[in-house]
C-alpha cells in the first residue's frame, strides 16, 4: 500500500513538473495543431436579459444599421465593460459574464460621452477612443473623469505603455494622408513619432484641394449636395467593405515590444518601449498584386456598368445619392469620360494589403487575419518575438454555436480566453450574447 502511495506522489509531482517546465498545452500548441474550435464556456453570462442588455442592436443611423458595432473591454480581474457605437451608457459585467449596471460619462450642462472605451491605464483609470477634437477621456468604474489627453491628429487606436505612456494610432488627412504612431505622455501630453507613412486618397485630397484625383469622381450639384464616387479597379478586387486605404496601421506591445504592422507596405516593424527601432520585416503570406491588364479590364467593365445604370444606387461605392435624371444627364456622362480618360494612368501592378487586422492573446502572439477569399472566412497567421519576429504557423477559428466576426474592438483575450460579443446561431430575440471563449483542437 504504501508503495502505492509513493508511487501517486512521484507520478503527481512529475505532472507538476512537466507543466511547470513550459510543457503544458499553450495557446500556440493549439494554432499549430490546425484549426481552432472556439467553445462557449458553459456557465458564463447564462442569467443576463439580453433584450435589455443589447437593447441597442437594431440602432440605425443614415440607414445603417451600427447597432452590431460594441466594443470589448477586459479588466484585470476578468470583469467586462462593453461600449455601445453611438450611445451614451456603458455596461459592466462581472468575471462571471453577470450584468452589473450601466454607467455613463458626464462632460458637464446635461452632456454625455458616447465614445467607446479603448483600454485600462494601470490596471485603474478606463480611457476612451479621442472624440472629434481629439480629447480621450480617463475615467474611473463610476464615469468620472480623472484627466483629458489631447490628440492633434484623428485617432482610431490607443495601447498603454509603462511609465503613464500611451502608444496611439492615427492619421492627419489633406492633400496628402499620413498614419502615424506615436508616444503620448499621460501627464505632459507631449508626443514622440516613431512611425510615419505618406498615401493619398481621393475622397481627402478632392475635399482639401478641390482639384482633380485619379480614379475618383466628385461633382456639387446646384441644390448643394455632393455626388462623389471612388473607382480604383484594385478596390475591386477587396472583399465588400475594404479598400486599399480602408486597411489602417495595426499596433501591439510584446514582450516589452512596441510592434507596427504596417499594411501599406506589408511589414512588421519592432521598437523598443522608448521608440528606436529594433528590427523590420516583410510579410511572407499572401502576396498578391493586381496585374496592368487586370486592372485595365475591371475599368473597362466599370465603365460599361456606368454607361447602363441610370440609377445612382446601384452604383458601387456611391456616397450621396441622387435623382436618376440628374444621374443620367448630368454626372453620368462626366462621370465615364473621366474614368476613359484615368484609363491612361493604369501603367504599374497594385500591391494589396494581406492583412486585415492584428490580435494580440494573452500569451503574446500576434494573429494577422488575412483578407479572406470567402465570406465568413478568417484564416490568420501567428507571428511570435523570437529571433526578431517570424510567422510560425497557420490557424483558423471555427463555431458551431455563433457566427464568428472577426474584429479587434469585439473581441479580447485574457488569461487563456477569448472575451467577445457574437451573435448566437438560432436566438429568439435580440441574439447578440457576451461570450467567453475556450480554445480547443
Amino acid at each position: 500500500m504504501k508503495k502505492h502511495i509513493f508511487i501517486g506522489i512521484v507520478f503527481m509531482a512529475a505532472i507538476v513538473s512537466f507543466q511547470a517546465k513550459g510543457y503544458s498545452q499553450t495557446l500556440l500548441d493549439t494554432y499549430k495543431n490546425g484549426a481552432v474550435k472556439l467553445v462557449p464556456e458553459a456557465n458564463y453570462a447564462q442569467d443576463n436579459d439580453w433584450n435589455q442588455v443589447f437593447r441597442s442592436y437594431y440602432d440605425k443611423m443614415y440607414d445603417t444599421y451600427i447597432g452590431k458595432r460594441k466594443y470589448v473591454t477586459v479588466l484585470s480581474d476578468g470583469s467586462v465593460v462593453v461600449s455601445h457605437s453611438y450611445e451614451d451608457y456603458y455596461t459592466l459585467f462581472d468575471k462571471d459574464g453577470n450584468f452589473v449596471r450601466e454607467f455613463s460619462i458626464s462632460t458637464g450642462k446635461n452632456k454625455k460621452l458616447t465614445k467607446p472605451i479603448a483600454g485600462v491605464l494601470n490596471d485603474k483609470v478606463l480611457y476612451t477612443k479621442a472624440d472629434n477634437l481629439g480629447k480621450i477621456h480617463f475615467v474611473d468604474l463610476q464615469g468620472n473623469i480623472k484627466k483629458i489627453v489631447t490628440i492633434k491628429y484623428s485617432v482610431y487606436d490607443i495601447l498603454p505603455l509603462p511609465g503613464n505612456r500611451l502608444l496611439v494610432t492615427g492619421f492627419v488627412v489633406g492633400k496628402k494622408c499620413r498614419d502615424i504612431v506615436s508616444i503620448v505622455d499621460y501627464n505632459t501630453g507631449d508626443q514622440k513619432v516613431i512611425y510615419s507613412y505618406w498615401w493619398q486618397d481621393g475622397r481627402y485630397t478632392a475635399s482639401s484641394t478641390g482639384e482633380e484625383v485619379p480614379f475618383f469622381y466628385r461633382k456639387k450639384l446646384e441644390n448643394g449636395t455632393e455626388f462623389m464616387i471612388g473607382y480604383h479597379p484594385a478596390d475591386a478586387v477587396m472583399p465588400i467593405g475594404l479598400s486599399q486605404s480602408s486597411i489602417r496601421v495595426r499596433v501591439a506591445i510584446v514582450k516589452q515590444k512596441i510592434v507596427v504592422a504596417a499594411p501599406s507596405v506589408n511589414q512588421v516593424i519592432t521598437y523598443d518601449l522608448n521608440g528606436v527601432e529594433l528590427n523590420r520585416m516583410t510579410i511572407p503570406f499572401g502576396k498578391k498584386e493586381v496585374s496592368v491588364e487586370e486592372q485595365k479590364e475591371i475599368l473597362r467593365k466599370q465603365i460599361e456598368s456606368t454607361k447602363n445604370n441610370t440609377d445612382p444606387t446601384i452604383v458601387p461605392n456611391v456616397s450621396m445619392n441622387v435623382e436618376s435624371e440628374v444621374y443620367k444627364k448630368v454626372i453620368m456622362p462626366e462621370l465615364v469620360k473621366k474614368m476613359e480618360k484615368d484609363m491612361a494612368l493604369i501603367t504599374e501592378p497594385v500591391k494589396l494589403p494581406v492583412f486585415t487586422t492584428v490580435i494580440k492573446d494573452s500569451e503574446d502572439n500576434l494573429l494577422f487575419f488575412e483578407i479572406p477569399e470567402t465570406k465568413g472566412g478568417n484564416k490568420f497567421n501567428v507571428w511570435v518575438y523570437q529571433d526578431g519576429g517570424e510567422f510560425v504557423c497557420q490557424s483558423s477559428f471555427v463555431c458551431d454555436d455563433y457566427d464568428l466576426v472577426i474584429n479587434t474592438d469585439r473581441m479580447a483575450f485574457h488569461n487563456g480566453f477569448l472575451y467577445s460579443v457574437q451573435d448566437k446561431k438560432g436566438a429568439k430575440g435580440i441574439p447578440m450574447r457576451l461570450v467567453k471563449f475556450r480554445l480547443s483542437k
